[in-house]
């Protein structure tokens, strides 16, 4: 599954507001845990998921205002 169809069902099980809230959450999880790791390879999933999230929040945002 990947991270579209989580935040589709999160939008719909929750609403918009609560899902922006998650992907703001969610970003500063992946942002957390990329500061922290320690090795490299995980790097870069960490990264792509840390601005998937954002970039998730952002869109949800612009949803909410019109």
């Amino acid at each position: 599954m990947c991270n579209r169809e989580i935040l589709e069902i999160i939008v719909e099980e929750v609403g918009l507001e609560k899902a922006t809230e998650f992907c703001n959450l969610a970003s500063l999880m992946y942002d957390i845990r990329y500061n922290a790791c320690k090795e490299l390879e995980p790097l870069n999933e960490l990264d792509f998921e840390r601005d998937w999230w954002k970039m998730a929040e952002i869109e949800l945002k612009e949803n909410l205002k019109k």
